[in-house]
């Protein structure tokens, strides 16, 4: 897709959850851009929002000083989401993982339905072996539509987090053809997107990755066994 266009329309792979606990593939639409989505959490003045603008560039060309003005903005904006998601990226690029992971937990706790709180703390869970977790933490509702079904526009970074997250989550719990159709809607959509890499690890998991998700099926097993 080229860089132009700023919105396209497409047909991606979601799974619902049925009552008997399967997971049943289907397809939904929306609309994906690249331009900038208001968001009603967000509530800055103008002035502090040309500052985002301003500081979202800082990110990746200095992390240092993006979190000191936006430390700065989160004492004006104690509760914003996006102030903590802007916050919890810095650190991480500076390798500061106590703060991230703080941040991450303190934005999921306090705004659960911001689509970035549930997809950092998705990948918290993803990458400490929480597997379970990412269907509560997606209310059972692995697509985009589902999830807010009064919005038929997502910004092109909502998908890329949120596809690359279901990858790893279907990986995770042993079902690679569903894997794989979220990591192909991923890579047509965002190939430029660091989430390919991100959702790439567990497609192709190093040893340590397939230990980790042989133990989590393993034990699974002994949970359905218990169960019955």
């Amino acid at each position: 897709m080229k860089r132009t266009r700023q919105k396209t329309q497409l047909k991606v792979p979601g799974t619902i959850e049925q009552g008997d606990g399967d997971n049943a593939l289907y397809f939904s639409s929306y609309d994906i851009t690249r331009s900038p989505i208001k968001n009603k959490e967000n509530k800055f003045s103008t002035a502090d929002q040309k500052k985002l603008e301003a500081i979202f560039e800082m990110l990746t060309t200095n992390p240092k000083q993006a979190i000191e003005q936006l430390l700065v903005l989160k004492e004006k904006y104690p509760h914003s989401p996006m102030l903590c998601n802007f916050l919890s990226n810095a650190y991480g690029r500076m390798g500061n993982t106590k703060a991230m992971v703080e941040l991450v937990v303190e934005n999921y706790a306090t705004n659960p339905d911001y689509i970035f709180a549930k997809i950092n703390y998705a990948q918290l869970c993803l990458d400490n072996c929480w597997f379970e977790k990412i269907p509560e933490i997606f209310d059972h509702k692995f697509d985009l539509k589902l999830l807010y079904p009064n919005r038929n526009t997502f910004h092109v970074t909502e998908f890329s987090g949120f596809s690359a997250v279901m990858c790893g989550y279907y990986c995770s719990i042993g079902k690679p053809d569903t894997a794989q159709l979220f990591f192909d809607m991923l890579k047509k959509i965002t190939p430029e997107s660091t989430m390919v890499g991100y959702a790439k690890s567990f497609l192709y998991p190093s040893l340590i990755k397939k230990l980790q998700r042989w133990v989590y099926n393993k034990r699974q097993k002994q949970i359905n066994k218990l169960e019955f």
